[in-house]
């Protein structure tokens, strides 16, 4: 591995920027000092720009510089041969600028006609914007995400319903692993799960979450709350009868039938996740309204890997570094959008659902 000069630090800065945005020197001499470690003076800041400048790396106007196309062709790849000593939080939102364009269609599936929430990442903080002023934000079309990625919102997270809805659109049974628990076990419990579904005639897909964990995710044909549904009461809310409720409880459901081929790996418990950390929580809490989840093919802001869709058979070999922007990125193109939600009849896993409710 190389070793990272200033000049990498500098053009790191100045690629992140939308294309044609001009900054000035202190700007530079700024994130400069910081990433490489040392403290720049303006004059040298200015030294070293006009030595990109030279290069072709860089153009000027007025005292400000902005990178140019022969600048971003050579830091695309030099890039990858100083990554480590890169700032991290800036190589993420970098790469993000480079991911989201191949994949876009895919993602505005599931962000279109509900609120999005959006993780913005700057160095060594992060946070989740949920609205733009006092409205709630929506993301539409490409030029949405470019928005959103000129100002280093990088982690896409849709409501699970529409705008105005009072339902669920989508059944997601997220996989949460405790910190002791290894990728193999966590895998043997989302085919556990994958198999209940589809044992009650559901059709699920699975996606690996960006980090530790994967998600299931179903969709069903238009259906009413059943009839004869009622609430599984638990110690730590009340609840009513709705859609909601009802996801929720479904996604216990399946939890306790893992439970009964995989005993003492598995809870539903939320509470108390000290006492987690060697089981995998099949999590209802997100299926409420207003509760969000990372869409599919949303890159993830810790890690920079991507949430992107897992096949059943491939599911015991897949490991998270397949889940890399350009891996992805390549399989997108071989294979197009690979999450796709067939609406399937869940009439027996309802039935299922509302009497273990009542047992």
């Amino acid at each position: 591995m190389s070793k990272a000069i200033p000049e990498d630090h500098a053009l790191m800065t100045l690629a992140i920027k939308r294309r044609g945005k001009f900054v000035d020197v202190p700007h530079v001499q700024e994130k400069l000092s910081r990433d490489a470690g040392r403290k720049f003076e303006e004059g040298e800041t200015k030294g070293l720009l006009n030595g990109l400048l030279k290069k072709g790396f860089l153009r000027e106007r007025a005292g400000e510089y902005a990178i140019t196309d022969v600048g971003r062709e050579y830091f695309d790849k030099r890039w990858r041969e100083v990554k480590e000593e890169l700032n991290q939080d800036y190589l993420k939102v970098y790469r993000a600028k480079q991911y989201y364009p191949h994949v876009v269609d895919a993602l505005l599936e599931f962000c279109r006609d509900r609120w999005v929430s959006v993780f913005r990442l700057f160095t060594e903080r992060a946070w989740l914007q949920r609205k733009l002023g006092p409205r709630y934000i929506t993301i539409k079309s490409p030029r949405d995400v470019e928005r959103w990625l000129d100002v280093h919102g990088i982690d896409f997270i849709p409501y699970i319903h529409r705008v105005g809805s009072d339902r669920p659109d989508w059944l997601v049974i997220d996989f949460d692993a405790g910190r002791e628990v290894p990728i193999g076990r966590t895998k043997q419990v989302v085919r556990a799960a994958h198999g209940v579904l589809a044992g009650h005639g559901v059709e699920p897909t699975i996606k690996f979450s960006g980090s530790r964990g994967f998600q299931i995710w179903a969709q069903f044909k238009p259906h009413e709350l059943p009839r004869d549904y009622q609430p599984k009461q638990l110690r730590t809310e009340r609840r009513g009868r709705s859609l909601f409720s009802f996801y929720a409880d479904i996604v216990r459901f399946v939890e306790s039938r893992v439970a009964e081929k995989l005993p003492g790996l598995t809870t539903a418990e939320t509470a108390r996740k000290e006492e987690r950390v060697d089981k995998v929580l099949l999590d209802a809490s997100i299926i409420k309204p207003m509760g969000d989840v990372r869409a599919p093919y949303s890159m993830h802001y810790k890690t920079g890997l991507i949430s992107m869709p897992v096949e059943l058979k491939e599911l015991g070999r897949f490991e998270p570094e397949q889940a890399d922007p350009e891996l992805v990125v390549r399989r997108y193109e071989k294979r197009g959008n690979e999450f796709a939600l067939r609406p399937c009849d869940g009439g027996g896993l309802f039935e299922a659902a509302v009497e273990w409710c009542s047992g």
